[in-house]
């Protein structure tokens, strides 16, 4: 796994995604986090641009996992301009993400191990990255990319997951991190 944060002399990105952030230290989904991944969604080889359909992934059964994504949907509101993007939220159950006609999934808490195998297996089969706030995930593969706002800016790459998903970033990005 690949562990980048932005480097504090090289941050007008950082500085301009902070000015807007406020704290957050749940692991589930902020505004400040959104706000993050759709900036560092701008970086791909290959950016999204335009109104981009954000797969809001969660568990039906779940009551968590309910709340979570209703959440999350609130905070898009009509859709979350970022950049180039506007993000429009779409709610998508974990047993439908071979249906969903989305650009990239958002996970939500409450997603059983046998509902990661669905999402990992959907994210390869449609080449659409996946981004959570909750970094174990991103270590076993599930997600490409987790994105958390405190203590600090960070965006966590899983290497192999993203290369499955034909995730990369564009040279310009990769020099303003630290990959450890």
């Amino acid at each position: 796994m690949i562990s980048v944060s932005l480097r504090p002399f090289r941050a007008p990105l950082a500085a301009g995604c902070l000015a807007l952030l406020c704290a957050s230290a749940r692991a589930q989904f902020t505004l400040n986090d959104l706000q993050i991944a759709g900036r560092a969604l701008s970086f791909l080889e290959k950016p999204l641009s335009g109104d981009v359909k954000a797969g809001i992934v969660y568990a039906p059964g779940d009551p968590r996992s309910v709340a979570e994504a209703d959440a999350l949907k609130g905070l898009f509101g009509e859709g979350l301009r970022v950049g180039n993007v506007r993000l429009i939220p779409v709610l998508v159950p974990v047993a439908e993400l071979n249906r969903a006609d989305v650009a990239l999934f958002l996970l939500t808490a409450g997603i059983t191990d046998d509902d990661t195998k669905s999402v990992t297996a959907a994210a390869v089969a449609k080449h659409t990255p996946c981004i959570t706030t909750d970094l174990t995930q991103v270590r076993a593969g599930v997600c490409a990319m987790g994105v958390r706002a405190q203590p600090k800016v960070e965006i966590f790459v899983n290497r192999a997951a993203a290369a499955s998903t034909h995730l990369a970033f564009s040279a310009v990005f990769r020099m303003m991190i630290t990959e450890t």
